[in-house]
């Protein structure tokens, strides 16, 4: 296969297939496994962009393609790949070591130029170009699109100059590290929004539909997603996009966001060819007006399929009339992070529990199709103790609240494996009362590289839990989430109690320190079907995939 471009997602550890690491439940609530095969929708715009410019850009997920297939072959799959340059993302720090590794690989199949970008490759640029001779270049900041372009114009046209890129950093013949800052960061994103239609053309004309897959359940449990803006208000304080992260780490001093008809676009782009559940990235209650028009687009072009909507404080009523109108089926998402108030203010999302109630209780009243809580372990001031009291918080709103039995659901998870670089928590963690194992890039990548479990790879503890009691807590609040889920009908009992097996064998696993992958694609603390509302992705492909399926053969 040629390409102009080829976008890699490596797994978080390069060999896990050989290793004998338990990597518990720090992915359970997210789509992807624990080796986090899940690339990011950054890959999707580059294509876009890039792609309606006139280059070839491909999308390679190794990450999945190992999790299908035990036998396939990275180095003779990368042989096959003739591109121009590489791009690799290293978003978030769990993906260190797997990018720098399959990034050297790489290097050493093809002398091509290899391009990093995303928020841990923006924080350690320098970092990055002086001590891992495999990468060449590194975008830096949140929205790379144009200067990936021009990058590329450079690299293949012969066009521009480096000095000339915006948010490009990169290493001399003689080693020197030169940047030019990140100087391009737009105030609107519309015209970075994917079009999921040109994807699909792509991914077609391409050959290699596997390469392309987002996560190796997709399709089996496919699900979709659109960003509805890029930056944020809040300052959680282990969060590496938060709006500390943004203004300091990418420069971001404000929302930039899609225009709301753009937004729409994007979306029904997905669901003009397929059925599947769309997750909004985005709290759109900050700008009402917003939503309200991207919801008006929804309605007057028939949306069909289930929209989860998130929220990072509860939402007014208004917006919920406003949001409950966007399809049939609606879904709604908060992190409370804590059912104790003192501890979810410290980590800072400060409201109350009675706004969380009156939240659910109008949620139930306009019957919304569901509501997830979700919560975490490793927090400010949370004690071991205080964890295992989640479910009867839980237990109290479903026994005083009419209605929420029937819509609410909730999941719990540890903070892992790490503290987000370019977070309050990561630069200051004293000041928050944590304490920091290593802080540099190579300690991050040489965590993963060496641990059997999860547990060793969590860079953190904090003043009120040791590691230990952070994974014995996260199994056992879990296991009490689950066992209410049992009594409230949420699951059936004969998963759920398969469930709570699977968390008393892993609890036992970390204890003694012995791992395995055999059970890498399965959710230790989140029973089947209980993430998000599925269906084999056959069954939800619309007759705009067929028509264009055959215009992608025909074409030459």
């Amino acid at each position: 296969m040629k390409a102009d471009l080829l976008l890699v997602h490596a797994p978080s550890l390069y060999d896990f297939r050989k290793r004998g690491v338990h990597h518990g439940p720090i992915s359970d609530l997210i789509p992807s496994t624990p080796v986090f095969e899940l690339y990011p929708a950054g890959f999707l715009s580059l294509l876009t962009y890039l792609g309606k410019r006139g280059y070839r850009v491909r999308i390679l997920n190794l990450a999945t393609r190992m999790l299908l297939d035990p036998s396939f072959d990275i180095v003779r799959e990368i042989r096959k790949i003739d591109a121009l340059v590489f791009g690799f993302d290293l978003h978030w720090m769990v993906h260190v070591q797997g990018a720098l590794e399959v990034a050297r690989i790489v290097k050493e199949i093809w002398e091509r130029p290899i391009v990093f970008g995303g928020f841990t490759s923006t924080i350690f640029s320098q970092d990055i170009l002086k001590n891992y001779e495999q990468v060449d270049y590194v975008l830096l900041g949140d929205t790379t699109e144009e200067p990936f372009k021009e990058l590329l114009d450079y690299l293949i046209e012969g066009r521009g100059s480096l000095e000339g890129i915006p948010n490009l950093s990169w290493r001399d013949d003689d080693g020197t590290v030169r940047t030019n800052g990140i100087t391009f960061v737009p105030e609107e994103i519309g015209d970075y929004a994917i079009d999921y239609g040109f994807v699909a053309r792509e991914v077609i004309r391409s050959m290699r539909p596997r390469g392309f897959l987002p996560f190796a359940k997709f399709l089996g449990d496919p699900i979709g997603m659109a960003l509805a803006y890029k930056g944020c208000i809040f300052n959680c304080v282990t969060c590496g996009g938060s709006c500390h992260a943004f203004k300091n780490s990418f420069r971001r001093s404000g929302l930039g966001y899609k225009p709301p008809e753009r937004l729409a676009e994007e979306i029904l782009s997905l669901n003009q060819c397929m059925k599947i559940p769309i997750f909004l990235v985005g709290d759109l209650q900050l700008d009402l007006n917003h939503a309200r028009a991207m919801v008006r687009e929804l309605r007057e072009n028939r949306f069909d399929a289930p929209i989860f909507f998130e929220f990072f404080t509860p939402p007014k009523r208004e917006t919920l009339e406003v949001l409950r109108k966007a399809s049939d089926d609606v879904l709604l998402h908060i992190s409370p992070e804590s059912h104790d108030e003192r501890v979810r203010t410290a980590f800072g999302r400060p409201y109350q529990n009675s706004e969380l109630e009156r939240f659910i209780r109008n949620a139930a009243e306009l019957d919304f199709t569901r509501i997830d809580l979700y919560f975490m372990v490793g927090l400010p001031y949370q004690t071991y103790e205080g964890t295992l009291e989640t479910y009867k918080y839980l237990r109290s709103i479903a026994n005083k609240i009419p209605g929420s039995k029937k819509i609410l659901d909730y999941f719990i998870s540890p903070l892992a494996p790490f503290i987000d670089p370019g977070s309050l928590a990561f630069k200051d963690p004293e000041k928050f009362g944590y304490r920091l194992r290593f802080t540099d890039l190579e300690s991050h990548r040489l965590a993963i590289e060496r641990a059997s479990n999860w547990k060793e790879t969590l860079n953190y503890e904090t003043e009120w839990m040791t590691r230990d009691e952070i994974a014995r807590a996260s199994y056992v609040a879990a296991e009490k989430l689950v066992e209410l889920k049992i009594e409230n009908g949420i699951v059936e009992e004969d998963s759920g109690s398969q469930t709570i097996q699977l968390i008393r064998e892993a609890r036992r696993m970390v204890t003694s320190g012995k791992g395995s992958t055999e059970s890498i694609t399965m959710r230790e603390t989140v029973p089947e079907g209980d993430l998000y509302p599925s269906k084999n992705l056959l069954l939800t492909l619309k007759p705009k995939f067929f028509t264009t399926l055959l215009k992608a053969i025909l074409k030459p």
